[in-house]
């Protein structure tokens, strides 16, 4: 699953997944059961996406799991939604939600050009991923994602990171968490789109934002690599965070259903559900804050 957070990294003080000589892992590409890339370290330790689809996977637990259900759930409420992901690994999540807004908004061309409201009135969305250790472009490029998702979601994701990824190459280097960017981190490590009255805007929080979290979100992607690679992301004071930042209503999914992480769930006052799992996985977990 993504790499290591920004905030937990300084908030737990805990490191990038090493590979087999201890050293940060190399990556390469393979083809999944659906078709989709996937990225495995060399050694054959870590991989970002299921084997079984990566595509699949994120669908069901992410799209599907997450924010559907939240926006089934706030049909009629205010039109503006709140992304977390945790870790940005190969940027495919935050390429499904773009998918998704212009889906909603009734997207006429693939290039994503000319969106049209299709009746949904304003839709005001921003995602935000945590992320340490930013993934190279050019590697990110030869994913055949653009295959599988639709109204150019994956080109464009990727035309923003690529301009963003110079300025979160230099932050991921700084050990002070100081501002090096002037105008502040965001002005470069974030964009917008917009389409007519909506919008929806796009970041990547790097490592030189040591601060603790302000916002609250209404859905939470819970894609940090597993217990055996991260075990610090998967315990009660990671949990206990990221409660603080859900808001009320609030969707949290994951792949993961260790016993000891929906305890952790559960004492940070959210109520668990454990859904059917995408292929491979038996189970995975919802968690919303009532």
């Amino acid at each position: 699953m993504a790499p290591l957070m920004a905030y937990f990294a300084t908030m737990l003080e805990i490191g990038e997944p090493k590979g087999m000589n201890g050293g940060p892992p190399t990556w390469e590409i393979i083809p999944t059961t659906d078709g989709s890339h996937t990225l495995v370290s060399k050694d054959g330790l870590l991989t970002f996406h299921s084997r079984h689809g990566a595509i699949t996977e994120s669908r069901h637990v992410f799209e599907q799991m997450g924010l559907d259900c939240w926006l089934a759930a706030h049909a009629h409420a205010p039109t503006t939604l709140r992304v977390l992901e945790m870790g940005l690994g190969t940027g495919l999540n935050a390429a499904l939600v773009l998918e998704a807004w212009r889906r909603r908004l009734g997207s006429k061309s693939a290039n994503g050009d000319d969106i049209s409201s299709a009746g949904h009135g304003s839709l005001n969305w921003s995602y935000t991923a945590l992320e340490t250790y930013p993934l190279d472009p050019l590697l990110l490029g030869k994913l055949n994602y653009g295959a599988h998702l639709h109204h150019g979601a994956w080109e464009d994701w990727l035309a923003g990171y690529r301009a963003m990824y110079p300025f979160l190459l230099v932050a991921s280097h700084q050990s002070d968490g100081s501002d090096s960017f002037g105008k502040g981190p965001e002005e470069n490590t974030s964009f917008r789109m917009q389409s007519k009255e909506s919008s929806m805007v796009m970041k990547v929080r790097p490592q030189g934002w040591v601060q603790p979290l302000e916002e609250v979100f209404d859905v939470i992607f819970y894609d940090a690599f597993g217990p055996s690679a991260q075990p610090e992301l998967w315990g009660e004071q990671a949990v206990t965070l990221l409660a603080q930042r859900l808001n009320k209503g609030g969707v949290m999914v994951t792949y993961g259903a260790q016993g000891a992480f929906r305890r952790h769930l559960r004492q940070a006052g959210l109520l668990v559900e454990r859904l059917p799992g995408p292929p491979g996985k038996r189970e995975m977990l919802r968690a919303v804050k009532g």
